[in-house]
């Protein structure tokens, strides 16, 4: 089951994701850019390719893929 609906990549390293039930969410990656797994994103042209297939945030057409849990996790621990 998909999750995502749309996903919008925002300044400040910021991703806006519609979720198929409605609601938003806006996610600040700006604090893990300096962590491995994020560090990729720090490109700002890089960052601005992400689109969804619904289960997953793709960047660079599949060279990085999150999950939503993964997102929800920089969300709520920040």
């Amino acid at each position: 089951m998909s999750y995502i609906k749309t996903v919008v990549p925002m300044k400040d390293y910021r991703l806006l994701m519609e979720m198929k039930g409605g609601s938003t969410v806006i996610v600040d990656i700006s604090c893990k850019l300096h962590a491995m797994k994020y560090a990729e994103l720090a490109d700002e042209e890089f960052f601005k390719t992400a689109t969804t297939d619904g289960d997953y945030v793709i960047w660079g057409g599949g060279r990085l893929r999150l999950t939503v849990n993964e997102l929800m996790e920089v969300v709520l621990l920040g």
